[in-house]
């Protein structure tokens, strides 16, 4: 089953909100990015996947435009601390 978060991440000096869907594939995750501005989701479409493979970020596909890298990698930090928080939270395996 899929996941889904909803996240928060500045871009250039201002707060934005995404939905992130997480799903398992093969070795990796992939995060679905799913801003809730329209101007900047129609910045990053076709470019909103970012990929997680043994705990490293990266866009799914090569970014050709300074800004959309810009505001994926807002994201991607956002992730990143995202799930930090919650691996110190999630109960040690015994």
């Amino acid at each position: 089953m899929d996941k889904i978060i909803s996240l928060e991440f500045i871009y250039k000096s201002t707060m934005y909100y995404a939905l992130i869907r997480t799903k398992e594939y093969e070795e990796r995750r992939l995060h679905s990015v799913t801003i809730m501005n329209g101007d900047l989701e129609r910045l990053l479409y076709g470019n909103h996947i970012i990929i997680e493979k043994e705990g490293c970020f990266q866009s799914a596909l090569p970014v050709m435009n300074i800004q959309i890298g810009e505001l994926k990698q807002c994201v991607i930090n956002a992730l990143c601390r995202y799930m930090q928080t919650i691996s110190v939270h999630e109960p040690k395996e015994s």
